[in-house]
């Protein structure tokens, strides 16, 4: 069986999901993500977090009865995490 590179230990689904959109969406710290993820437990809820987030955002999209204010504010949401797992990689929290 041919493995895909993973992309950390973590646990959750919504983890790995959220870890992994985060590397799309954040291609330079891609390598610092995915350390700082295996060891940081903070940094994991915030994938969760994230994957969660991007999950219930890409379902509102595809729903056409779907709010639009609901939909950015979960937009708000995911930039917010953004920016706070930059903060942490950062070392500014």
């Amino acid at each position: 069986m041919v493995r895909k590179e993973s992309v950390a230990p973590i646990a959750g689904h919504a983890a790995e999901r959220g870890l992994a959109r985060l590397m799309m969406r954040l291609p330079a710290t891609r390598a610092t993500i995915r350390a700082a993820a295996a060891d940081d437990p903070d940094l994991r809820e915030m994938c969760g977090a994230y994957g969660e987030a991007c999950t219930v955002l890409d379902r509102m999209r595809r729903d056409a009865s779907a709010d639009p204010a609901i939909i950015a504010e979960y937009e708000i949401i995911c930039r917010e995490i953004e920016a706070e797992v930059m903060q942490t990689l950062l070392g500014d929290r």
